[in-house]
């Protein structure tokens, strides 16, 4: 079984992709295995999107390239 990616926050798209060569972790096995699109991954990981909001931002947290969010809370307090 692969190791984890590294803790080191944030890494970069290098980095990221390194690790997957490293450890001969294919990305769509990564995806799956945590419930993300192979497709955004694949676009984080080629710089398409910079993971900004949704599935992309959870995509470049789980990868390392950004770091979690402190509070998940959403703006304006908690939703009714």
């Amino acid at each position: 079984m692969p190791q984890a990616l590294p803790p080191e926050v944030p890494r970069t798209l290098e980095q990221a992709k390194d690790w997957f060569y490293a450890n001969g972790e294919s990305v769509s096995n990564w995806a799956k295995a945590r419930g993300f699109r192979r497709e955004i991954v694949y676009a984080v990981l080629a710089g398409r999107t910079r993971g900004c909001r949704g599935e992309a931002h959870r995509v470049a947290v789980a990868l390392g390239l950004k770091a979690p969010p402190p509070d998940q809370t959403p703006l304006g307090g908690a939703m009714s």
